[in-house]
């Protein structure tokens, strides 16, 4: 949990300046959004899912190696925390880069995606900028390969669609096209800098219309739980890889779907998520995790 901390120094040179306009009085009132109660309400799931509702599929991830890492799982989250700026110099190598897209592939044993019981919809399109021995570009992560051919269709003809340099066998990782890709990737999310200032940010491309005629409009906040599970696994694993990951929740998702060439509501974009060297915020103070619950119980939180 975060608070505040304003510094002495600035409060002391706030005393010496003069404030000019009037601000806006915050209303005590409640200001309905009648649109968020009806999709709330359109989403709801009343009725069993059909059989092919559970059709996981078990990814061969061969490639992902046990690591000997000392780092305790409980250390990991317990210091996962939320970047508020990357430093826009940060790498990290080429294997670290395809050991955490291993990481978010599916399959019988690997946890968290055990939980979601059906086939993966959440592909990725990553804006590589800072991964030593690969080139900076676009590139798309197929967690459901058969979806390939549709996604070739779909996007820019003039993708490469080649594997890149290293990549581990069973992972589906294609370049689509080299080039600097951190003005895209600022743009997209709202022009952010800290979407390019990372090792590489991710746009998650649900396979949407198919989704939602399949299942019903139900399956809208399914979508919404997978990319929820990828952008976790994420926060873990650069934590373990020794950079710092961010949700990016503002995003422009018809300007991200030109930029990868697609047109419709075949494929749509529901999240965003950057990760790199992280620059922390002086004005930030941080507790110990679950210090809350400590608190509220009269009790130390345990530690590793």
């Amino acid at each position: 949990q975060r608070v505040f901390a304003i510094p002495g120094t600035v409060c002391d040179d706030l005393r010496g300046t003069r404030w000019t306009g009037v601000p806006n009085r915050l209303s005590s009132d409640h200001h309905p959004w009648p649109v968020i109660d009806e999709v709330a309400a359109a989403t709801e799931k009343v009725l069993p899912p059909s059989e092919a509702f559970w059709s996981a599929i078990d990814f061969d991830n061969s490639s992902l190696e046990i690591g000997d890492s000392p780092l305790a799982l409980r250390r990991i989250i317990h210091q996962r925390r939320s970047a508020v700026a990357l430093d826009g110099h940060t790498g990290i190598t080429r294997d670290a880069f395809y050991r955490i897209l291993l990481k978010l592939m599916p399959g019988s044993r690997q946890v968290p995606f055990t939980t979601l019981p059906w086939r993966p919809c959440v592909d990725l399109l990553l804006f590589v900028h800072r991964v030593p021995d690969l080139p900076p570009g676009l590139y798309a992560l197929l967690r459901d390969p058969a979806r390939r051919q549709a996604l070739e269709e779909a996007m820019d003809r003039t993708f490469l669609w080649t594997r890149p340099a290293g990549c581990p066998a069973s992972l589906p990782l294609f370049l689509l096209v080299e080039g600097d890709a951190r003005s895209a990737a600022q743009q997209t999310s709202c022009d952010q800098e800290i979407a390019a200032d990372g090792v590489f940010a991710a746009a998650m491309l649900t396979e949407y219309r198919a989704s939602l005629e399949a299942f019903g409009p139900w399956f809208y906040r399914r979508l919404y739980w997978e990319t929820g599970v990828i952008g976790q696994v994420l926060y873990l694993e650069t934590e373990a890889s020794g950079i710092r990951g961010t949700g990016i929740g503002c995003f422009f998702d018809d300007q991200t779907h030109q930029v990868f060439g697609l047109t419709g509501d075949r494929f749509q974009v529901l999240y965003h998520f950057t990760m790199g060297g992280p620059v922390d915020d002086p004005r930030l103070q941080t507790d110990p995790p679950y210090q809350h619950l400590a608190r509220a119980h009269g009790r130390e939180v345990p530690q590793e």
